[in-house]
């Protein structure tokens, strides 16, 4: 995504009046996440039972690569089970910062992956705590998950996003997607369904709640079996609410923004006058 600025002058010359407009291409704006600047962000892994810490196999952290992430040079890595133990429990990232958030006034959703091992079927999934009761704490867990984003393994009335597949980043619009919960809200007769569906009449006033200290937002790998092994990455994480984007760069070192040398085109016509001055900027 790029942020465009127009810039309008006009002079005369000549008797006649020139129009230059100027574009400025400047890249797309993102909070960037490295280690000293983690925000609302840590790294956990959990055992089988959820206990936090107890998963030894369970490793997270910034990195470089793989290939050419979606943003930056950077992504985040998540891998959990060493063919032994582990692919019980997790390796997760977790965002503290929309506890209270209302999932009706979330207008974008997204993020991208790179699996380099799985266990033939899972890739990052994306989780959301959500409160329905309205007393601050979590009564279901709704899931997203990118293998189940067509319409032969998931549902044939939500977008096709086409197949899972390995060592290459592709990106996942969780929003318009399909997804499971806890309480099998969404699952019956379609395996996955719409946010909004699964949610019905909670959906207006249900919100994402935080759990235990850590957060409502999360992406997580494992919690299959034991003896399975998962490695991936993601980046771009991008969260809209009431049409305002947060785009997250997950970076191993500060990334230092470059902004390339504006791009002039002159427009000539007879009789414009005065000036003009427009400048859209998108965030996100």
């Amino acid at each position: 995504m790029l942020i465009t600025s127009y810039r309008f002058s006009h002079r005369v010359a000549g008797g006649a009046a020139l129009a230059a407009i100027s574009f400025f291409v400047q890249p797309a704006l993102a909070d960037v996440v490295t280690p000293a600047a983690m925000g609302n962000w840590a790294f956990n892994n959990r055992d089988v039972n959820g206990v936090v810490g107890a998963n030894p196999t369970g490793i997270g952290g910034l990195v470089v690569g793989p290939g050419t992430p979606p943003l930056g040079t950077g992504s985040a890595h998540l891998q959990t089970g060493n063919g032994t133990i582990g692919g019980d429990g997790t390796e997760e990232l977790r965002n503290t910062g929309f506890a209270g958030t209302l999932l009706s006034s979330i207008t974008a959703l997204s993020y991208s992956t790179f699996v380099t091992q799985n266990n033939g079927q899972q890739f990052p999934y994306l989780g959301l705590m959500v409160d329905t009761s309205g007393d601050g704490n979590f009564d279901n867990i709704f899931f997203f998950e990118p293998p189940y984003q067509t319409p032969g393994s998931g549902n044939a009335g939500l977008p096709d996003q086409g197949a899972s597949v390995l060592n290459t980043w592709q990106t996942w619009d969780a929003l318009a997607g399909g997804w499971w919960d806890n309480n099998g809200n969404c699952t019956p007769g379609t395996g996955v369904g719409a946010l909004a569906t699964c949610l019905g009449a909670d959906f207006a006033t249900a919100t994402i709640a935080n759990a235990g200290g850590l957060g409502g937002v999360r992406f997580n790998v494992g919690f299959a079996s034991d003896t399975d092994q998962f490695n991936a990455y993601i980046d771009n994480f991008t969260i809209g609410i009431n049409g305002v984007n947060t785009v997250y760069d997950f970076e191993a070192r500060a990334a230092v923004a470059s902004v390339p040398e504006p791009i002039t085109l002159s427009l000539f016509g007879a009789g414009l006058a005065g000036a003009i001055a427009v400048r859209r900027r998108r965030k996100g």
